[in-house]
């Protein structure tokens, strides 16, 4: 019985360790990327159109134009993340129900010259989260 409990423990542990969501933003290197500002929605018809302000500067070691990252959820769930490139300050999604909680996450993505193999090329700033 008691082998039973430990495994049950065991697996119990591992569940609750892997829910964890770390940021990985925390540990890439070089100078971080500001957020976005003014992150805002308005809904037209069926869509619904995101706005917001890019970083004025940006570290020295990013190449510009920079793209931005948006993760988008519905009713809680994950309806997938894309990228806009060309450092855009703006964004419609469609179709848009109003009957549907929705949550977007933006981050600025930026990329770095490396020649290291092991270091990502790609940079992220913080996210920037609007829910409606």
């Amino acid at each position: 019985m008691k082998k039973y409990i430990f495994y049950i423990s065991i697996i119990c542990v591992l569940f609750a360790a892997g829910c964890k969501e770390e940021d990985i933003v925390l540990s890439k290197p070089g100078e971080p990327i500001a957020p976005v500002t003014n992150l805002d929605y308005t809904i037209s018809g069926s869509d619904a159109i995101l706005t917001w302000d890019l970083p004025s500067t940006l570290p020295d070691d990013i190449i510009e134009p920079v793209s931005v990252f948006i993760r988008i959820s519905v009713d809680g769930q994950s309806a997938g993340t894309l990228v806009v490139d060309d450092a855009p300050e703006s964004f419609v999604y469609s179709p848009y129900d109003a009957s549907k909680k929705y949550k977007f996450t933006v981050k600025v993505q930026g990329k770095v010259d490396t020649t290291d193999p092991y270091r990502s090329d790609l940079r992220l700033s913080p996210g920037t989260t609007v829910a409606f």
